[in-house]
């Protein structure tokens, strides 16, 4: 036998055991019929969460502050450059 036959044969379309749509069923009804219960792990698990992305935006807004800070300077200095380019055409005349 080769892979390919091999392949289809595993793969094949079975039918699913009779009544397996109505236990799905009969279990997801189940599932959503109950409450959901939070844990103190759940709890725990989402105030980490939320420190995590609290702390991740906090530092974003840093990177994105001294960024802003790095290139107001840039500009600031180029800015200063021209300036005394001009003077210095200024006062040669």
């Amino acid at each position: 036998m080769n892979i390919e036959s091999e392949l289809k044969e595993v793969l094949r379309r079975t039918d699913p055991p009779s009544g397996f749509g109505d236990r799905v069923m009969r279990r997801v009804r189940a599932d959503f019929s109950r409450p959901a219960k939070a844990g103190p792990r759940t709890r725990y698990r989402a105030l980490a969460a939320a420190a995590l992305i609290a702390i991740a935006l906090g530092g974003w807004g840093v990177h994105a502050t001294l960024r802003a800070r790095s290139d107001l300077m840039v500009a600031m200095r180029i800015a200063s450059q021209k300036v005394a380019q001009a003077q210095h055409q200024v006062n040669r005349r």
